[in-house]
């Protein structure tokens, strides 16, 4: 066979490449299009017939779920044109088997105990109209490690993430003034919370056994450390008291085991029994002849002057 006979016409090479470069390029549309697809149905809302909700003029309220076989949750942003703007109390009480959570853009209220008991859950996210948190709203969530708080946010009830053992870090909006009662009771796992400056009261066993926390700020406007406040913080190692505290409660630090030092200001006139109990290696600094020293010379601890 003559050597010209034995190669292939170059027509034939370049039809052969065209032809593959059209199956890349149609096989790439077809991929396209079904990540598309894909996208669409696992980030277009649910349909309100999966919800339990009740419509006025102007505001819709979620009151809990018609399809039980929903696990990650897209909350629709309106029914029929309404705005939702209220979960409703108890509304996904106990529901286990959801994972996730996408709020509804207008959301302005997440009512009490709304998600309380879900242990599945483990993210959440809300846009920064959300306003208000009632008490309890996600205690129980034993396995929430994402929530990102609304910038609106201007209230948080009581023990709202009290046993969110997987919370590990948490920034609570500037918008917020107070942290009341247990609100991050035993969140075991919690190592950081970001207290804005315009806080004024941490209330009783709001950090109650957060054994992982190493740090804490207490704003400069907060004026007293209520009782059991931060009792069993093992992880807990130094405290500055702000000059705006003027009592330190009774367990306030109780059981902080590992807190070796305490600044404590003379403008603190009050500090209960038990305040410090259970901290062995504890040096409270402070003013001498102030009730800081008093306080450590009557319960043996050791004191140095600042």
């Amino acid at each position: 066979m003559s050597q010209e006979n034995s190669k292939k016409p170059a027509s034939a090479e370049k039809g052969k490449s065209a032809k593959g470069k059209i199956a890349a390029a149609i096989s790439i549309v077809v991929i396209l299009a079904v990540v598309g697809v894909l996208a669409f149905i696992f980030t277009r809302p649910d349909s309100p017939e999966d919800y339990k909700y009740s419509l006025t003029i102007t505001d819709a309220t979620i009151s809990g779920l018609e399809n039980k076989n929903l696990e990650s949750l897209r909350i629709p942003d309106d029914i029929d044109g309404v705005p939702v703007t209220i979960i409703s109390a108890n509304a996904f009480e106990k529901c286990t088997a959801i994972t996730s959570v996408k709020l509804p853009k207008n959301l302005k209220k997440i009512g009490n105990s709304a998600f309380t008991g879900c242990v599945s859950l483990t993210s959440v996210s809300m846009d920064d109209s959300v306003e208000t948190i009632g008490a309890g709203a996600f205690s129980g969530c034993s396995n929430l490690s994402k929530i990102n708080l609304s910038d609106s946010i201007k209230s948080i009830g009581g023990y709202t993430f009290s046993n969110c053992k997987e919370l590990k870090k948490i920034t609570i909006p500037e918008s917020v003034t107070s942290i009341n009662e247990r609100t991050f009771y035993q969140c075991t796992n919690l190592t950081s919370v970001d207290i804005p400056n315009q806080v004024a009261s941490i209330d009783s066993a709001a950090f109650y056994e957060c054994e992982s926390l190493k740090k804490i700020t207490i704003p400069n406007y907060v004026t007293k450390i209520s009782g059991s406040s931060f009792y069993g913080c093992k992880s807990l190692s130094k405290v500055d008291i702000p000059k705006s505290v003027t009592v330190i409660d009774s367990y306030a630090f109780a059981n902080c085991s590992g807190l070796t030092r305490v600044n404590i200001p003379e403008t603190v006139h009050t500090i209960q029994g038990f305040a410090f109990d259970g901290c062995p290696d504890l040096t409270i600094y402070g003013v001498k002849g102030s009730t800081a020293e008093k306080y450590a010379r009557e319960h043996k601890i050791s004191f140095k002057e600042l």
